[in-house]
């Protein structure tokens, strides 16, 4: 206890860290010198310094990522680290004198400086006014949490963050969480104060990370960056930034051999659609992976009328959706059969083997059996498959849903429902603002939705990558401007015509492209999917059973019979507008802009038409260029 009787922590350590490093280069560095006299080889001693060095610092970078540091210790120890790596690589060759070891005090402890501000000198510090208020209120006999503590207090930008202590084998996570409205008073923190809890990243469980956000950081929104937003070194897109400022949370949609979806849930008003919006965006301008998107909406295209324009297929009634999830269940059988024919594993996304992620929004309507009394449980079963076994061929689904319990995907004690559930929740999961706490139950955490800040895309990713936090955050936000700039600008890629014609027939090659004619498919007559048989059967073999149990014809003799088959059929729609396209790519206009200002027509006009051209065989390539293919 100090003078006025208040608790206090103390020690040198974190005082002494930057001594201690500076400390232990200069040993190093004599350690290195010892090594050049006793073999006389300075050349070969300095390339293993290096080396050495050079992994060491690789580590203690990775470490380093997963800490709780703000952006400005982050970027200091990582200056600190490559400044080692350095000083002991040139020492070792130079030899290491008082000079040398100046030079590295005055860099080390330049970069030090933040880090004591942050930690100041004294043998004794006093306890902050939270950590007070924890102790008599949270970890007191009667409190909350009785017998935690917080420690390690860390100013950030957006307010401040502990390490929270809790008893081994007695408290958890989630009921801290569960808590966390006592908790809160217990700090008397003001109603836009924010608290967040997560699992501490370094710390032994179950030693919790708390942040208390005095400045919030995301009370405005913060503009999608554009197709920058997917990561092509993680295969993730960027959703938005966390709550505290600190990091961006992600959505994972590539890994090695596999095209990840998952579920997002929100309430009314909570920017589900608009969450949705920038993932497709995203993912359909990645050229470093191809990704096809196909957009089906309970609501009629209602929820989102820019994926009902640009996307490669849209299904605005119960009937469309039903086809479209047939679609992808055929094609997935293609693919798993390709893979065993050619001794394929896994899924790489490539220009002629794109990812296809299938966006239905409202989910709920297309699974309920009264109000989609026909097909309901057709296209239950199907999306179930699809979640369980299409990823590992690059076809999933991303559902999104208003409603907040299991209705989402068909209703409680159906076994498709949790099958559908559980294969989604796996990849990714989203539970943005909404008025129901119950929506909790559905994603497994204690957060309450109820509680969340009600601005638009204010959420919880509640199924982190790895390495990635399981925290709040809020969406980046859609803007008119970039609704208006971006989509026209983004190439809308299409499946090979192959593919094309296994997932749907020739009803690929004619399915409605323009907004006009897509809003008129929704009053069309009904069109039904035949089958052979209720439920898929096995395939016997790589004969194609495994579509004819669909209703669907079984594949040509020879694959490159099957080509040359789905090329004929597209070739009957080719026209004067085709080949003008055709002349002016062999004029050489190759990027879809250039033809578009040679022709006279607009470039969402020529996508469209390079689009046929392709199924058809005619021309090849892709993004902005593409040639002529000799003609078959």
């Amino acid at each position: 206890m100090d003078s006025t009787g208040q608790p206090v922590e103390g020690g040198l350590r974190q005082q002494l860290a930057p001594h201690a490093a500076v400390g232990a280069l200069v040993v190093a560095a004599a350690a290195a010198r010892v090594a050049v006299h006793v073999t006389g080889d300075e050349q070969v001693v300095a390339t293993w310094v290096a080396g050495a060095a050079f992994v060491v610092g690789v580590v203690a970078a990775t470490r380093l990522r997963r800490r709780p540091l703000d952006k400005k210790s982050r970027r200091r120890a990582l200056a600190f680290i490559g400044v080692a790596a350095g000083w002991l690589t040139a020492v070792t060759v130079t030899g290491l004198s008082l000079g040398a070891v100046g030079v590295l005090m005055a860099l080390g402890y330049g970069l030090s400086l933040h880090w004591w501000r942050q930690h100041p000198v004294g043998l004794i510090q006093p306890k902050s006014e939270y950590q007070r208020l924890w102790a008599e209120n949270n970890g007191a006999s009667d409190g909350a949490l009785p017998g935690s503590r917080l420690t390690k207090p860390e100013p950030i930008k957006a307010g401040i963050r502990y390490a929270l202590k809790l008893r081994a084998g007695k408290q958890t996570l989630e009921q801290a969480v569960a808590a966390i409205g006592r908790l809160r008073g217990g700090l008397h923190l003001l109603p836009d104060q924010q608290m967040l809890l997560e699992p501490h990243p370094t710390e032994p469980e179950p030693t919790l990370l708390l942040t208390i956000v005095t400045k919030s950081p995301i009370k405005q929104a913060v503009d999608w960056p554009g197709p920058e937003a997917f990561d092509p070194a993680t295969g993730r897109v960027r959703l938005g930034p966390y709550a505290d400022g600190e990091g961006v949370a992600t959505w994972r949609a590539y890994t090695d051999n596999r095209l990840w979806g998952g579920f997002i849930q929100g309430g009314s008003g909570s920017g589900k659609s608009r969450l949705i919006e920038s993932i497709a965006f995203s993912l359909a301008a990645a050229e470093s992976h191809p990704t096809v998107i196909w957009y089906g909406d309970g609501q009629r295209g209602a929820s989102s009328p820019l994926l009902m324009k640009h996307a490669d297929l849209f299904a605005g009634t119960y009937d469309q959706i039903e086809a479209m999830l047939v679609g992808m269940e055929l094609l997935m059988v293609l693919r798993q059969q390709e893979n065993v024919e050619r001794e394929l594993e896994g899924f790489a996304p490539i220009e002629d083997r794109p990812g296809v992620l299938g966006v239905i929004d409202e989910c709920h309507k297309v699974f309920d059996k009264e109000q989609n009394v026909r097909s309901a449980r057709t296209c239950q079963r199907i999306a179930a498959t699809i979640a369980r076994e299409g990823g590992k061929v690059g076809v999933n689904l991303l559902l999104a849903s208003q409603e907040p319990t299991l209705g989402a995907f068909g209703g409680a004690g159906n076994n498709d429902a949790e099958v559908l559930r559980s294969n989604l929740l796996s990849g990714n999961g989203v539970m943005l603002a909404g008025s129901d706490p119950n929506a909790k139950t559905i994603f497994g955490v204690e957060d309450n939705p109820k509680k969340f800040p009600r601005y638009g895309g204010y959420g919880m990713v509640t199924t982190p990558a790895p390495g990635e936090r399981q925290a709040h955050f809020r969406g980046y936000y859609l803007n008119d401007k970039l609704r208006a700039y971006w989509p026209g600008r983004i190439v809308w890629r299409c499946l090979s015509a192959p593919e094309g014609y296994v997932a749907l027939g020739r009803d690929y090659g004619t399915r409605a492209r323009s907004y006009a004619d897509r809003k008129a498919s929704l009053s069309a007559p009904r069109r039904t999917v035949e089958r052979g048989a209720a439920e898929p059967q096995p395939a016997a073999g790589g004969d194609g059973a495994a579509l004819e149990a669909f209703g669907a014809v079984a594949f040509p003799p020879s694959w490159e019979t099957f080509v040359a088959q789905a090329q004929q059929e597209a070739r009957k729609e080719l026209g004067p507008s085709h080949a003008k396209v055709l002349d002016a790519i062999a004029a050489g206009h190759t990027s879809p802009q250039r033809i578009a200002d040679e022709i006279g027509l607009s470039v969402r006009q020529v996508h469209n038409l390079l689009g046929t051209l392709m199924e058809a065989g005619r021309v090849r390539g892709g993004g902005r260029r593409y040639e002529v293919a000799e003609a078959a």
